[in-house]
């Protein structure tokens, strides 16, 4: 009798199967099973620790991959596995990779269920309807956690077990809820003393225009220490802006978990938040977390084609000058940066003296700006009188219906795009749902396609399903902007009187980020300044003495005198 070389697969989904000891179980049973069999002999195991059978296809697990390449060098006769649903719960992969195994003759077994055979058609359909079951128990139970999960996360308890360290501005309390294993719950109650500094980062960041290493060097410089380390890093910082807990919304799913040693942050769309705010655990209000994200979302965005506004906040607030950041040179298109001198005056002391100079001399030098430095007061008295004089014209007139159809006529093609979006992704769905009840034909051989050839089509839409995903994530984030500047057009005019007193009595940090509410970009040329408003009006007209203002759509022309 020859004897036969046996393969074991072990696998667990999550690190808590890990810590009780079901690797270890499975091995045993897979090995007592094993010495049952009078030709069998053990030679080769592959083992996958937290990674889930459902979320990740075959071609990304390592472990499956491993198997087909011995099984092509001939190294193995048999796989063995403590339950079929150790090599997946994708039905419409897994049944195809089976069937893979056995037709390059490979016997498949299991512990607990024997082996599995395709001999003829009803063979075919049983090793399918195997796997589709899986993948049904799998969809209840993340149906069943997720809802669990949310209940607790309305009460502001954690959703997982055991002795973790409470985020900074937190601390732990015992919560008297238990897990089936017994292991108690712990409930989070905010620490005071750290919930202020929590207030500071997100003022630094919002009010101030502070970048995140900037806020991580103020703290260290200021000896206040963070929870888990000596000193605040930029992701100790980043964490915390973009943690939704600080407003009252604990949030959980914000990375995969189909493998933990390659967990992955996922998108903020994707987050499970609760309905309602943990009131008890808010430590900045709804608004301000938000102004944050957008802040973020800006700054940390790479893309060509996006519909983010970027320069919807100045870069950095660390220029000694008011409009770094916002100020480009109209003749050749790049920044302006920040120079300086210092020069002796009449009683001895040293001045410095600011200038706006074109940055292209650092690049191309050649720029066509006859001034290629230009004196702070003289950039920015300009360009004051210019934001004064229309913040006074608000005060002046009827918004209303300016808003009303604006918000009409800036919103009506992104709702066009978002509505095609929509559509095609309901398409997609229907055409998954169509080709995975051919695989059942395919089974049963009344179907024109092959098993391989269906996998390639499911996997292509799905992809295509995820893009369009994001793409409505995009198209509606958009629409809700274009809704806010809209409003916030009203919400200015009703605060000009106060934001004119708030801006002159401002430091330097928060008028930079004051007045890029107002200002979208400025643009010097050698006989004019253009200045782009966020707030779009048609029709804007201020005559003076000096210079001459006049808006088309949202940009400001002034004659410049050299």
């Amino acid at each position: 009798m020859d004897t036969k070389r046996v393969g074991c697969l072990y696998r667990v989904s999550t690190l808590k199967q890990v810590e009780k000891d079901d690797i270890p179980m499975q091995r045993i049973s897979c090995g007592n099973f094993i010495k049952s069999q009078n030709n069998w002999i053990f030679t080769k195991e592959y083992i996958e620790l937290g990674v889930s059978g459902y979320k990740l296809s075959e071609s990304k697990r390592d472990a499956l991959q491993d198997i087909k390449r011995d099984v092509l060098n001939k190294e193995i006769d048999i796989l063995l596995v403590f339950m079929f649903d150790r090599i997946g719960r994708r039905e419409e992969e897994t049944p195809f990779v089976v069937e893979w195994l056995i037709n390059e003759g490979i016997e498949v077994w299991s512990v607990k269920e024997g082996q599995r055979k395709i001999e003829n058609r009803a063979d075919k359909l049983i090793n399918y309807i195997t796997y589709w079951q899986a993948g049904g128990e799998s969809e209840k139970t993340s149906i069943r956690v997720r809802e669990a999960q949310v209940q607790m996360a309305e009460k502001g308890i954690l959703t997982y077990g055991g002795k973790r360290n409470a985020p900074y501005g937190y601390d732990f309390i015992k919560s008297g809820i238990y897990t089936k294993k017994g292991v108690e719950r712990q409930k989070l109650i905010i620490n005071q003393a750290e919930a202020k500094i929590i207030e500071d980062i997100f003022n630094l960041y919002i009010k101030k225009g502070y970048g995140i290493g900037r806020i991580a060097k103020y703290l260290n410089d200021k000896k206040i220490e963070p929870r888990r380390s000596k000193l605040w890093s930029i992701s100790s910082v980043g964490a915390i802006l973009g943690n939704p807990l600080y407003m009252g919304f604990p949030a959980y799913r914000k990375r995969t978990t189909v493998n933990v040693a390659t967990a992955k942050k996922q998108p903020f769309d994707t987050w499970v938040l609760p309905e309602k705010r943990v009131d008890d655990l808010s430590i900045v209000d709804e608004k301000t977390w938000y102004k944050a994200k957008e802040i973020r979302d800006v700054r940390n965005n790479k893309e060509e084609d996006s519909d983010l506004d970027l320069d919807i906040k100045p870069r950095q607030t660390k220029s000694e000058l008011l409009l770094i950041g916002m100020i480009k040179c109209g003749e050749c298109g790049y920044a302006f940066m920040t120079s300086g001198t210092k020069k002796k005056s009449k009683d001895g002391n040293s001045v410095k003296h600011l200038y706006y100079r074109c940055s292209s001399a650092r690049f191309t030098n050649t720029c066509e700006l006859n001034k290629k430095s230009i004196k702070k007061e003289e950039v920015e008295g300009i360009v004051l009188k210019c934001v004064y004089d229309f913040l006074d014209s608000l005060e002046e007139r009827d918004l209303s219906k300016e808003i009303r159809k604006g918000v009409i006529n800036n919103c009506e093609n992104e709702e066009k795009e978002l509505m095609k979006c929509e559509k095609e992704i309901d398409e997609i769905d229907i055409n998954i749902t169509v080709l995975k009840n051919e695989i059942i034909k395919t089974l049963q051989g009344t179907s024109n396609f092959t098993a391989e050839l269906l996998n390639e089509l499911i996997n292509e839409k799905q992809e295509k399903k995820l893009k369009l995903l994001d793409r409505k994530s995009k198209i509606t984030s958009k629409i809700n902007r274009k809704k806010l500047e809209d409003k916030n057009l009203q919400q200015i005019k009703n605060k000009v009187p106060i934001w004119k007193e708030e801006f002159k009595n401002a430091e330097l940090d928060i008028k930079k980020m004051l007045l890029s509410e107002i200002i979208k970009e400025v643009r010097i040329y050698n006989n004019k300044y253009e200045i782009d408003f966020r707030l779009k009006l048609n029709e804007y007209v201020k005559e003076s003495s000096k210079e001459q203002c006049k808006i088309i759509e949202d940009t400001v022309s002034l004659n410049r005198k050299e």
